[in-house]
């Protein structure tokens, strides 16, 4: 930890989320539905997410690292759903 910012890898916060969402899958063998979990919840802890009746809406922090996570360790999903075009 460095300034009191802690940071973790791509990978290491692909498995964090695996293990918060209860997913025994391997990276490469995970399905779109699983995917699309793991980022959700990536994208659940950002600091700009808000709660509205119960549902996340995601800010520019929250969608920047879904469109991170799943660039960095899921880019055949990445390309499956052209997620390229909202960069």
């Amino acid at each position: 930890m460095e300034d009191g910012i802690e940071t973790l890898d791509a990978s290491s916060a692909v498995q964090l989320a695996k293990d918060a969402c209860h997913i025994d899958t391997l990276n490469f063998a995970m399905s779109d539905e699983e995917i699309r979990t793991v980022a959700k919840w990536i994208g659940q802890q950002a600091p700009d997410t808000i709660w509205v009746d119960g549902k996340p809406k995601f800010r520019t922090l929250g969608i920047s690292a879904m469109l991170f996570i799943t660039l960095s360790e899921f880019p055949k999903f990445y390309e499956k759903y052209g997620l390229s075009q909202f960069n």
